[in-house]
């Protein structure tokens, strides 16, 4: 909604919508209104018919994606340039997007815009001959300044830099476009999972926002369990809490930086080396200054542990004894699932299943510590059960119970078999 009314005032122009809203509000004090009141006065200040745009922005569904084409004469000058905008089959409208084109190089500054275009684009095919004999950019970011509402492709070119220089573009919202279009083609499958962990890994230090760094890692582990080859994801994995470790120790002491550093390592932690650290936040051996070792913490860095195999058990029953909270007895729950053996997989499975005296918060604790992306080969026998057996368990538990276990055992494993199962 936000998105479409920002589209709507680049349509119309910005003074042109200020102008028709203060008519607007003048006109309708302490009165209701309907649509049609609102656009009349702007359709006045404007002088655009928003008849087409309002159908094609309120009465349609999906969104469209807007992918730059171009080719480059041989001294590295624009031939040509177009927009092609598509839409999904199931709702094949094309709209009308006012949007820039904006054009970013290598200088002083770092990756910087040296040049904008904004236009009116509609149809399958709009040419922008502004551009034709322009010096090819080392970016190209159709919607610069996020005017519309679409999903967004880069170019080769444009990837090629961004895989190298993300970091380097001081305009926060020009990076966030970047890492939007390049989530999206990871999702569409035209960029391969290795290559926006890849991006990410390399461009994510740049960023000063947590919310931003929070997202862009949650994508990254949603990358590797779900996109990517698993006969490459442990090196991707392997990557991340690489990354971590040396993140964590540069992160401002106290800060929520190191704070989502320290939980990224927990979960990515693949190696000895990473399980070192772990055990030694744990055991106090290794300080990282700032950084709380609360309860919190410690059930993160000991999940961690157990995921991989280099903690069990006693390491377990000697954490919960030290935290014999309600929120402890949870967190020694998902630990115990956790475990990475053949054993404790199927206790697990049988405890959420068939174990009705499991109270409903240790219930849906156990659920979550079933999956774990270092443990696909352990449990991938129970893709084909989870079919089986999810629906006479929602017959016979009552609701929140059923629903915590539909949506946490779904298999983790994604392959053919689940897809055509589902």
């Amino acid at each position: 909604g936000a998105s479409v009314l920002k589209q709507l005032v680049a349509y119309v122009g910005r003074d042109e919508f200020l102008a028709g809203v203060r008519r607007y509000f003048r006109k309708h004090e302490f009165g209701n209104t309907t649509l049609a009141d609102l656009l009349a006065p702007l359709e006045e200040s404007s002088g655009r018919d928003l008849t087409e745009w309002v159908e094609q922005w309120l009465r349609t569904s999906q969104v469209n994606t807007l992918r730059p084409v171009f080719e480059l004469t041989s001294d590295g000058r624009y031939k040509s340039f177009t927009i092609e905008q598509t839409a999904v089959t199931e709702h094949p409208v094309l709209r009308n997007h006012r949007l820039a084109v904006g054009l970013y190089s290598e200088g002083p500054g770092g990756l910087t815009r040296s040049d904008r275009v904004e236009l009116d684009v509609a149809g399958a095919r709009t040419a922008i001959p502004e551009l034709v004999g322009h010096p090819a950019a080392d970016l190209v970011l159709v919607n610069d300044d996020d005017l519309t509402y679409a999903k967004l492709r880069l170019d080769e070119r444009s990837l090629g830099t961004l895989r190298t220089r993300i970091g380097a573009m001081p305009d926060p919202l020009a990076r966030a476009l970047c890492w939007s279009a390049a989530w999206d083609m990871t999702r569409d499958a035209e960029l391969p999972a290795r290559e926006w962990v890849q991006l990410v890994l390399a461009g994510v230090d740049a960023e000063s926002e947590i919310s931003v760094v929070q997202a862009l890692l949650a994508r990254v582990q949603t990358a590797l369990s779900s996109y990517a080859d698993p006969s490459w994801s442990p090196t991707g994995w392997t990557a991340l809490a690489d990354h971590a470790m040396t993140a964590l120790g540069a992160a401002p002491a106290g800060s929520d930086m190191q704070l989502q550093w320290s939980r990224t390592l927990a979960s990515a932690a693949r190696t000895e080396e990473h399980a070192a650290v772990l055990r030694g936040l744990l055991d106090g051996s290794r300080t990282v200054e700032g950084l709380e070792v609360d309860a919190d913490a410690r059930w993160a860095f000991l999940s961690g542990l157990i995921a991989i195999g280099a903690a069990g058990d006693a390491e377990i029953d000697a954490e919960a004894e030290r935290d014999p909270t309600a929120t402890g007895i949870r967190r020694a729950a998902t630990a115990r699932a956790l475990r990475p053996t053949a054993e404790s997989k199927e206790e697990t499975w049988q405890r959420a299943f068939h174990d009705d005296d499991v109270p409903n918060a240790v219930h849906e604790a156990i659920l979550q510590g079933f999956w774990h992306p270092a443990q696909r080969e352990l449990t991938a026998g129970y893709v084909e059960r989870y079919f089986t057996e999810i629906r006479p368990m929602w017959d016979r538990r009552p609701g929140e119970i059923a629903k915590n276990a539909v949506q946490y055992l779904f298999p983790q494993v994604v392959e053919l078999r689940t897809v055509q199962a589902a």
